[in-house]
């Protein structure tokens, strides 16, 4: 699967990777990119369903984009258009490489974040960089993961 550089799919993509992992090797933006794959593939609708851009940009699903999100990337993209030059090099045929993250549909930063509770209701798969990714375990429609922080986010 090639994406197309003029495709709201692709922009989206190539904002979600540079907010998520424009400091890290290429290898680890390549496993952003493949969980958000992942995810698409996946089409369950607490991810935002079976779009590149309805994943990315649903609530609560990736840092970058909540708040004035889109705001604050535009303004690093401008600040580090190198980091963005080198991401589209690559970018319009990730998706026809393996998949470095062996089907992970997490990932957290373990710098920023260390190891939240929710990751003990998933599968550990790789360490790529300071990015440590995951396979979430399912019950029914959901995966324990995403269960797990939603109950934390909402908790008092």
């Amino acid at each position: 699967m090639s994406l197309c550089k003029t495709s709201p799919d692709y922009q989206v993509l190539l904002d979600t990777v540079f907010a998520e992992a424009g400091g890290q090797p290429e290898e680890c933006q390549r496993a952003v990119a493949w969980v958000i794959k992942n995810r698409v593939d996946l089409n369950r609708s607490y991810w935002g369903g079976g779009t590149i851009a309805g994943v990315c940009l649903h609530p609560g699903q990736f840092e970058c984009w909540t708040g004035h999100g889109g705001n604050r990337i535009e303004f690093a993209k401008r600040k580090e258009p190198h980091v963005v030059a080198a991401i589209e090099v690559w970018l319009p045929n990730v998706f026809l490489d393996r998949d470095p993250t062996n089907g992970s549909d997490y990932y957290n930063n373990l710098d920023n974040e260390g190891y939240p509770p929710w990751i003990n209701k998933c599968r550990p798969n790789v360490k790529i960089g300071n990015f440590q990714f995951y396979k979430g375990y399912y019950s029914g429609n959901f995966s324990s993961c995403f269960l797990d922080m939603v109950l934390r986010a909402f908790s008092p």
